[in-house]
């Protein structure tokens, strides 16, 4: 006797004997990357009539077993599955529970169905939802925009294979995209700015590779290709010149007002304590919150009673040769460098104004990265604003990057993220029953899923200096 068919909807918990009918939209391997990359799964995202969509592994162990009848895009039927419960972050779909093959699942190739399974869907969402997932770690959702400009990530000094992947796809599509979608991303907010974290799921897709980014792209001037406008929205890539103190305050009194980045290695020699080396910031967004009697008022995003954070604001005295400057940075950055978070550091001050860890800098070179902006220019100027610090010249970076007259540039990424253009769209979800699409997109790395402030005022020592 045939096994009668069952939708995914209708998948319940345990054994399945019933046959799945359903499209393969993509696979990739799931990387353990606190194990060396070891591989734990192949992931699976299928789709049935109804626009289900439902995640699919099989574990490392049987993957060997499947992984040759996988091609994204086909048709397949399944049976002798397990049905489990979805994991409750990092979403992909909003299905409550997941297909896991075992050892005796059985996965059919077909040509076709009578059945209307759409060839493509993805989880656009608004916006605004996509700013109230980030730093949750729930759900990924995808997203389609109109590229602005393609900035390398090659300044970035840790490995990713993101970075890679990116390069590759572009150099293997033969020409400038209009339009991207990248899928199940991870939104972040890092100093008050939206960044999309590519994972190990991440697939791109460019122009009209996909029936919505050609809804998209049939949008734009000249479906893509406005002959009006030849500005490139490619930052090409350029060295970074080094200057030394001295070169650098020669600049700013004699150069016009512009948006630039220089190397200088100088020596710390002290901590400028005037304005402390902390701050509370706003949990969100980082800009520095307004104290009142029983709470914190943040301006910037309209909260009046935001989460407040320490965070770090280190004026750095340096100096090379006769020469000397400040050089202003931030909490990310130093955060790098003392491998200790601000908050942290307020909890170990004693004996003095300052962490053992800031402390510790002090006498010690290092190559930093200046970002120059109009205010350098201006007779207010006091510090430089520190972008990057290099331990050891050897890891001072080797490019910079120049954009076409006309073209923005966006701010820099953290290492391992795909930044959203700013100018990006998002919309609804979008399916399409017509002819399969594939990509030739390599998978990047994602992080494993997860298991099922106080005041920083009340917590901070006396001896920390705070604004």
């Amino acid at each position: 006797m045939a096994n009668s068919q069952v939708l995914l909807a209708d998948l319940k918990a345990g054994r399945c004997s019933n046959v799945a009918e359903v499209r393969l939209l993509r696979f990739w391997e799931a990387i353990n990357v606190r194990k060396g990359g070891e591989l734990m799964s192949v992931d699976m995202l299928f789709v049935d009539e109804n626009s289900t969509l439902t995640q699919g592994s099989v574990g490392a162990n049987r993957q060997l077993r499947f992984r040759d009848r996988l091609s994204e895009g086909s048709l397949y039927t399944l049976t002798g599955f397990d049905v489990t419960r979805s994991n409750t972050n990092f979403r992909l779909s909003d299905a409550p529970f997941s297909i896991w093959f075992n050892e005796g699942t059985k996965i059919e190739k077909i040509p076709a169905s009578v059945r209307p399974i759409p060839t493509e869907l993805f989880r656009f969402m608004p916006y605004s939802q996509i700013l109230e997932l980030a730093n949750t770690g729930k759900q990924l959702p995808d997203i389609i925009g109109e590229l602005n400009a393609i900035r390398s990530t090659i300044t970035d000094r840790l490995p990713g294979a993101q970075r890679v992947m990116l390069t590759l796809r572009l150099e293997s599509y033969g020409r400038e995209p209009k339009v991207i979608i990248v899928t199940s991303v991870n939104p972040k907010i890092v100093g008050g700015r939206l960044f999309l974290n590519g994972t190990s799921c991440t697939h791109l897709y460019f122009d009209s590779e996909t029936a919505a980014g050609k809804d998209l792209f049939d949008t734009l001037p000249g479906h893509g290709a406005d002959p009006g406008s030849s500005t490139s929205k490619v930052v090409h890539a350029q060295k970074i010149e080094p200057m030394t103190i001295s070169e650098l305050n020669h600049f700013i009194t004699t150069a016009d007002s512009q948006i630039i980045e220089f190397l200088c290695t100088a020596k710390v020699t002290g901590i400028q304590l005037d304005d402390g080396w902390c701050y509370i910031g706003c949990s969100g967004c980082s800009k520095k919150l307004v104290r009142e009697i029983s709470s914190f008022t943040c301006a910037s995003c309209n909260e009046t009673n935001a989460v407040a954070a320490l965070r770090y604001r280190v004026t750095l005295s340096v100096s090379e040769n006769t020469d000397t400057a400040s050089f202003l940075a931030f909490d990310m950055e130093m955060a790098k460098l003392t491998n200790i978070q601000a908050s942290e550091a307020a909890q170990i001050v004693v004996d003095t104004e300052l962490p053992r860890s800031l402390a510790d800098i002090v006498g010690k070179t290092y190559t930093f990265q200046l970002k120059l902006n109009d205010f350098n220019f201006s007779s207010k100027h006091q510090t430089f604003t520190i972008s990057l610090i290099f331990p050891e010249r050897v890891f001072a970076p080797m490019s910079a990057f120049v954009v076409a007259d006309g073209a923005d540039v966006p701010v820099d990424a953290p290492p391992e993220v795909v930044a959203q253009p700013p100018n990006a769209n998002v919309g609804t979800t979008s399916t399409v029953a017509d002819n399969p699409t594939s990509s030739d997109a390599s998978a990047a790395k994602r992080p494993p899923p997860a298991k099922d402030q106080d005041d920083v005022d009340k917590t901070a020592p006396k001896k920390a200096h705070v604004e």
